[in-house]
């Protein structure tokens, strides 16, 4: 009996042994095995990225134009109680043509051989109290040399607050034609003579 008890502790260690063998064989064959098709998983990663982007539609660019004006003007600006004070300065940044424009977080594409013309805005207070301006009333634009229609901004903020000692960007655009050429800015107060900036679109 305690010969058998030996020989079978004998065998089980053995058996350990050969399995520990097997194993690590097992192992280094599975991580040539892992060596061989990682470089092929990484090439066809690879291609199947190249193929989606290429199969990806590239995004339009909806701005057609612009160009830089940096003109600046002066307005009264008015205080929350509507009474006039020290003076709100407008700069004329840029004008662009786009076919489409967001408008509180929706986006509006232009239809029927239009454009959106749009001219960005900088409203500087460097007062110490909140002044109101109304950009909506201070632009005008004409259109294909004709001075007598002058046509008010489509989209527009109505009255814009700007915070004391501040810049603020703001805007208004225009609905145009395509082919709308010799396009003029008239910039003024309502009852005023306006001032007028040519867009020098090629």
């Amino acid at each position: 009996m305690v010969r058998r008890t030996s020989y079978t502790s004998k065998n089980k260690i053995n058996d350990r042994f050969v399995q520990t063998i097997n194993f690590l064989s097992e192992k280094t064959h599975g991580k040539k095995k892992l060596l061989i098709l990682l470089p092929l998983i990484i090439v066809s990663f690879l291609l199947i990225k190249i193929m989606t982007a290429k199969n990806t539609p590239a995004v339009p660019n909806p701005r057609i134009a612009i160009v830089n004006l940096d003109k600046s003007f002066e307005f009264i600006g008015l205080t929350n109680q509507g009474k006039e004070k020290d003076k709100i300065k407008m700069n004329l940044a840029s004008a662009e043509k786009m076919t489409e424009v967001a408008v509180k977080d929706q986006t509006f594409k232009a239809k029927n051989n239009k454009l959106f013309l749009i001219v960005n805005l900088e409203l500087t207070n460097d007062s110490a109290v909140p002044l109101n301006i109304f950009p909506g009333d201070l632009v005008r634009l004409t259109v294909n040399g004709d001075d007598t229609k002058k046509y008010a901004p489509d989209l527009h903020n109505n009255m814009v607050m700007v915070a004391p000692i501040s810049t603020r960007l703001d805007r208004v655009g225009f609905v145009v034609d395509k082919g709308a050429g010799k396009m003029k800015l008239m910039i003024g107060q309502l009852e005023d003579k306006k001032q007028e900036i040519l867009l020098p679109f090629k």
